[in-house]
């Protein structure tokens, strides 16, 4: 048997292994994001493969590959009914806005020079300007720069699905295998450890159906109230879409917004650019609601966090590190939490898990 480490190699070897770990957290910040995004969606359909698994006796690599060749399916469904209808519709949304623009121009044409405290406006910039602004809406290059932007994110959603993949298929190991690295008189303590940032994932997927239940009803009442067609199917996407912060609220929005300019209201007397602009301000209401107060509220009390906190977090998430940081910084800031308590507890030497012993078993068994 080789010789015993010494107490200051120990921690010499200890203060190497941190080092090397922040230096490698900080190397792949970007792989962060992309990786808890695979966790969030191999949580997600795990229950789904379990559950298949255990009824059909099937292997499982069979229903993983099921499962989630299914999912791919109904995502690229979905990509085949939205994408090639995009360019005719902003072709048609720009000629739609050109001729707006021009008559917006043709109408100034007809006013005189506004007077405003002795003081006068000449519309004659705002005149000038108007051809250049319907020669450079959704321009070639705008368009170009769009398509650029989307496709660099290509590599992250191919590295998403495959660890999304093998999550699906190798979790149970996984998780073993982490479990060992722990000491042996600790292992226990990292096994509840581990159901604990479960629980906490499990209420942020509850707290997020909610969100997601809220705002496809708001929306779809909101769109029937003011007469925009498709309103319940907008509601349906509009709570489907919800998870996508940022992106999924704005396809939606735009495409409201593309219904109002072209079909306008079913039955509100307004012509079609005032009614685009009540649906812009429907939907901006809404998003302002749930970003400011509904998000933080529900989220908070599913994860007994602050709701002040929550709101800090997504909106440092998305200032610091993007959509992808955001859609995960809830559930990261509530397993923070769980890991703070334990250590804390140990630190003054106290039962980590002496509160709401019954209540956390319980959630455990049903996350």
């Amino acid at each position: 048997m080789s010789k015993s480490w010494s107490v200051p190699t120990r921690y010499f070897i200890l203060t190497l292994i941190l080092a090397g770990t922040i230096w490698l957290i900080i190397a792949a910040k970007d792989l962060i994001g992309p990786l808890a995004i695979s966790a969030l969606l191999a949580y997600v359909l795990n229950p789904i493969v379990t559950i298949v698994n255990t009824h059909t006796k099937l292997p499982r690599t069979l229903v993983v590959a099921l499962v989630y060749l299914i999912s791919l399916a109904l995502l690229v469904g979905i990509g085949f009914l939205i994408v090639p209808t995009l360019p005719d519709q902003l072709a048609a949304a720009s000629d739609e806005v050109t001729r707006i623009i021009l008559q917006i121009e043709a109408g100034l044409l007809q006013i005189t020079p506004i007077t405003v405290l002795g003081f006068q406006i000449s519309l004659e910039q705002l005149e000038a300007n108007l051809p250049v602004l319907s020669t450079d809406f959704l321009r070639a290059d705008m368009i170009l720069e769009l398509v650029q932007a989307t496709t660099t994110n290509l590599g992250w959603i191919v590295v998403i699905l495959v660890t999304t993949y093998y999550l699906l298929l190798d979790w149970a190991k996984l998780r073993t295998w982490v479990f060992n690295l722990a000491p042996l008189e600790y292992r226990t303590d990292m096994r509840r450890l581990y159901e604990e940032v479960k629980i906490v994932w499990g209420r942020y997927m509850r707290g997020q159906l909610l969100l997601m239940f809220l705002i496809g009803l708001m929306t779809g009442i909101g769109s029937a109230a003011i007469g925009l067609p498709g309103a319940v199917v907008f509601g349906l996407f509009a709570g489907l879409l919800d998870a996508i912060l940022t992106i999924g609220p704005a396809m939606v929005m735009i495409a409201a917004l593309l219904v109002a300019l072209f079909a306008g209201s079913s039955y509100l007397d307004i012509s079609n650019f005032w009614f685009m602009m009540v649906v812009l301000g429907l939907h901006m209401g809404i998003q302002g609601l749930e970003n400011v107060w509904l998000r933080p509220r529900i989220m908070g009390q599913s994860l007994r966090l602050h709701p002040a906190v929550i709101f800090i977090g997504i909106v440092g998430a998305l200032s610091l590190a993007g959509i992808l940081a955001a859609l995960i910084v809830i559930p990261v800031i509530g397993s923070v939490g769980v890991l703070a308590r334990y250590i804390y507890a140990k630190i003054l030497d106290v039962d980590p898990w002496g509160e709401d012993e019954e209540e956390r078993e319980v959630e455990a068994e049903t996350a």
